[in-house]
């Protein structure tokens, strides 16, 4: 059976640029939407943190004015998510994640990535890799952030030259929080070498190569598990 596992950050507060914190995590339309498709599919989803400890939804993502959903929805949400405590609660550290038994890498966002996924060593070795035994990576929104993780010193960073999109500079702005956060995602994939491609704000946009798939927010996040899907097959 395909068994696809996906990173959550663990991270539960962001620091802003006005020494604040923001309450953040895995926004969960990222993660509920392709995880039910995953199953619905026949694939077994394993979730894995940095640390091994557990990921908290963001606040914000479970609330209609802030998720852009409806009430109805955030209730189905919040159901879909108590139903797999069990696998929530007890996650899989990224060292400890047997890549020989994974089939594909799906990362979520919401601004728990920013504060942990970009610099975390074992994400950097976990990313490197996936990507050295052609395990395919597919990120949402700030999920690409863990995509940074693999940057060393002495080698070029492994993503350079290829395209990829994630929550725009545009988006931080509608959403308030360009300004607030001491960087962007956007700003630090261009200045990684990235080929930064984004949509009109709140579209459905994706990037498709082997080996990775990257979606530029929550509407696009079915899109790039249909991708990952087709890999991994």
């Amino acid at each position: 059976m395909t068994t696809i596992a996906i990173l959550l950050a663990s991270a539960d507060s962001l620091t802003l640029n006005d020494g604040e914190t923001y309450s953040c995590g895995y926004w969960a339309e990222e993660l509920v939407g392709p995880w039910r498709l995953f199953t619905e599919q026949g694939a077994t989803v394993l979730v894995t943190t940095p640390e091994g400890r557990k990921a908290t939804a963001e606040p914000a993502s479970l609330v209609p004015e802030t998720a852009s959903l409806s009430q109805q929805d955030c209730d189905d949400i919040r159901s879909f998510l108590d139903e797999h405590a069990t696998e929530l609660d007890a996650p899989v550290a990224a060292s400890q994640l047997d890549l020989s038994a994974v089939a594909g890498i799906y990362v979520p966002g919401g601004y728990a990535p920013l504060a942990q996924l970009h610099d975390h060593p074992e994400v950097g070795t976990l990313v490197t890799a996936a990507r050295e035994r052609s395990v395919p990576i597919a990120t949402v929104c700030h999920g690409a952030a863990a995509l940074l993780a693999c940057r060393t010193a002495t080698s070029p960073w492994p993503y350079a030259g290829q395209t990829i999109t994630s929550f725009s500079d545009a988006e931080e702005k509608t959403a308030g929080m360009l300004g607030k956060l001491t960087w962007t995602l956007e700003q630090a994939l261009r200045e990684a070498g990235a080929h930064h491609q984004s949509a009109e704000p709140w579209s459905e946009n994706l990037t498709e190569a082997p080996g990775l798939i990257t979606g530029q927010n929550p509407a696009s996040c079915i899109g790039v598990a249909k991708a990952l899907l087709r890999q991994v097959r």
